[in-house]
Formats: structure tokens, sequence, C-alpha cells
């Protein structure tokens, strides 16, 4: 793959996964304030949920993914200028989805294999895909 279109797959993706954390994040976001039925047990969307936190818990992991979609919107616009962040985000979300592994297995919640852990490892390797590194950052700066 051509550098230059490597680095446009990099934009798509994460304008693609900010829109989606957007999204996501901000209707959870919503759902928890209000404290919808939908969420409850018993509720369409309690899948979501791992275990009912604290609301102030919930609300503060949400508003954090939702302000980092926020921010994959703006490393999109420039990826070359965000690859701190774009690191970040690969391996933070690595570690976590690693970490929920173990987790969903232990809770009986193998479903979250497909929920939460995907969104995790998805987006980790994603990045690392289309994330330039070494040589390919330098000839895009010189380009």
């Amino acid at each position: 793959m051509k550098h230059t279109s490597k680095l446009e797959a990099l934009k798509i993706f994460l304008t693609i996964y900010g829109i989606v954390s957007i999204l996501l994040f901000g209707t959870l976001f919503l759902l928890t304030s209000i404290d919808a039925p939908i969420m409850q047990e018993g509720g369409a969307l309690r899948f979501l949920r791992w275990d009912i936190l604290s609301k102030h818990v919930e609300l503060m992991i949400e508003i954090v993914y939702l302000v980092w979609g926020i921010f994959m919107l703006i490393a999109a616009r420039k990826p070359l200028s965000n690859l701190s962040f774009i690191n970040f985000t690969l391996w933070a979300n690595l570690a976590h989805g690693i970490l929920m592994i173990p987790q969903a297995m232990m809770t009986g919640m193998m479903y979250k294999m497909y929920t939460d852990i995907a969104y995790c490892l998805f987006l980790s390797i994603g990045l690392w895909i289309w994330t330039p590194r070494g040589e390919e950052v330098i000839e895009q700066k010189a380009a």
C-alpha cells in the first residue's frame, strides 16, 4: 500500500471511529443521565453495561470516551501531528480490550467479546494497520 493511501485510510478510520464513538457514548451518557429504563435490569440495552456502577462512575467513563471520540476527529485532520494521541489510543485500547477478555470469562459475559472488547480491539488493530511508523512518517512529513 502506498504511504499516501495508508495515511488517507487512517484519516477515514479515525473519522468513522470518532463519529461512532461520539454517537455511542453521547447516547449512553444521555441514557445514564436520565436513568433510562432501557439501560436498567430487563431493559433492551442492559447488555451495554458490565455491572451497575455508581451513576457518577458510569457518567465519568462515558464522558471520557465521548471526549476521546472528539479527539479522534481532530486527529483525523492531521494524523502526523497527532501521532502521540494515536499511539496512546492504540495501546490503551489494546490493553483495555485484553484486560476485559478474562473479566468477561470470569463474569459469564461472553457477549462482551462482541461489544466492549470488539470496540477496543478493532480500534487497536485498525490503528496498528494504518498508522505510519519510522520511514513512513519521515516520507510523509517531507511530502
